[in-house]
């Protein structure tokens, strides 16, 4: 399990398969999240099953996390290291919190915090990046913000609602991570607990 202010961290089970059957069938998350392929009960469990061993097995090039809320447990979210490149060091990050009344309280920073901190320090990787569609305007400024930086973009690359959209690729080494200052100001409050 990893912890954040507001968020812990733990491996996807197959019983929580109802409930990201749930998220997946909200249009606005699966704008956010795209780290499914199907929206049926039976492929979710199966997807789940494909994602046990744990952090450390370096076979498996996916880490799925159930997002859960710290004071009750409660399960609000969820996240994803996909495209894990052991060898180069990379992976791409996604961020989804499910429930719509917990998605502008805070959780998606700390969330994403708790989420870098287990892929540079406990996998050691150099980069994370994100692949984020020009019409999840608040994604990309979110992104920024935080201090990824924007590496380019593939132009009508997505056909969504009747249109094509630019999909936007954005990246964070780790050494620019660390330097952020938001971090040791995160990790006091941390330890304060």
């Amino acid at each position: 399990m990893f912890k954040g202010r507001k968020v812990e961290l733990r491996p996807v089970r197959e019983e929580d398969a109802v409930i990201l059957q749930k998220w997946y069938m909200d249009k606005d998350f699966r704008m956010a999240y795209d780290a499914y392929e199907s929206i049926d009960l039976e492929d979710i469990k199966e997807d789940i099953r494909k994602v046990q061993g744990g952090i450390y097995d370096p076979r498996l090039d996916r880490l799925m996390f159930l997002v859960l809320r710290q004071r009750d447990k409660e399960p609000i979210g969820i996240c994803c290291l996909r495209n894990i490149d052991r060898c180069n060091g990379n992976a791409e990050v996604l961020l989804g919190i499910g429930d719509k009344d917990m998605r502008l309280a805070g959780y998606g920073l700390d969330l994403l915090i708790v989420l870098l901190d287990l892929a540079y320090y406990e996998l050691g990787l150099e980069k994370t990046y994100m692949k984020i569609l020009e019409n999840q305007p608040y994604g990309i400024q979110n992104a920024l913000k935080f201090g990824y930086k924007a590496e380019g973009h593939l132009r009508r690359h997505a056909f969504i609602d009747g249109k094509y959209v630019n999909l936007f690729i954005l990246g964070l080494l780790k050494s620019e991570y660390s330097q952020l200052s938001i971090i040791p100001k995160w990790k006091k409050k941390i330890e304060r607990g």
